[in-house]
């Protein structure tokens, strides 16, 4: 679990690695000194990027983020790779929460294959329940290598 997912935390090999050839890892030490300092029943301080975290974060701060919470952030990274912009680049950062919490989502970009724009669509859904499990996702992706 990440529960800091967004573009700048993702890292992309090229070439050879000691898992295979291309890969990617996640990392995020902007908050490691402050997150360390801090109790672990305060996992659910909403931390990040206000585009990336689900809506239930900004309801429910004792809200757990959880693998469905990355399923969320994901879904908005798909979004942006098919729009090479970062999500709500229009947005004071404080409204984005606010637009969010209203059931406001960006829009799908002209030419993006319709099945791309219905798993992120997935993937970002308010309710965590009807998020995909990451082997669909995986499935679904691999469609369009």
């Amino acid at each position: 679990m990440i529960k800091s997912l967004w573009h700048p935390n993702i890292i992309v090999f090229h070439g050879v690695t000691k898992e295979r050839l291309n890969s990617s890892k996640t990392a995020d030490f902007g908050l490691s000194k402050q997150i360390s300092e801090m109790s672990s029943s305060s996992g659910s301080v909403v931390y990040g990027m206000p585009a990336y975290i689900e809506p239930k974060n900004f309801i429910d701060q004792k809200y757990k983020r959880d693998k469905k919470s990355d399923i969320y952030s994901l879904g908005v990274i798909l979004w942006e790779i098919s729009s090479g912009r970062p999500p709500f680049s229009s947005f004071e950062l404080g409204g984005i929460a606010i637009h969010i919490l209203q059931g406001n989502r960006e829009e799908p970009i002209e030419g993006t294959p319709p099945q791309y724009i219905e798993l992120y669509k997935l993937c970002w859904d308010n309710d965590p329940v009807n998020r995909p499990e990451t082997k669909f996702i995986l499935n679904i992706l691999k469609q369009f290598i």
